[in-house]
């Protein structure tokens, strides 16, 4: 059975004269390179005075990898 090592990261975007930016290109892609898998997503909703959702502010991140290397034959013995 494979134990799995997990982290998340919560992003908030920030408006730039291009729009929202979130600075995600750099870290998720070393996250990739380094054997973490992407396992989910949420959206943060930011409420306005009423309490109404009002718009996404950011994304939540959870991510996963093995905690030591499955072996080829994919059996592991204790």
């Amino acid at each position: 059975m494979t134990k799995w090592r997990y982290f998340d990261r919560m992003v908030v975007f920030t408006e730039s004269e291009e729009g929202l930016v979130s600075g995600i290109d750099g870290w998720i892609n070393e996250a990739g390179a380094d054997g973490w898998e992407l396992v989910g997503s949420t959206p943060l909703i930011a409420p306005n005075r009423d309490g109404v959702a009002y718009g996404t502010i950011g994304i939540h991140f959870v991510f996963k990898r093995p905690c030591v290397p499955a072996p080829p034959d994919g059996v592991m013995t204790p």
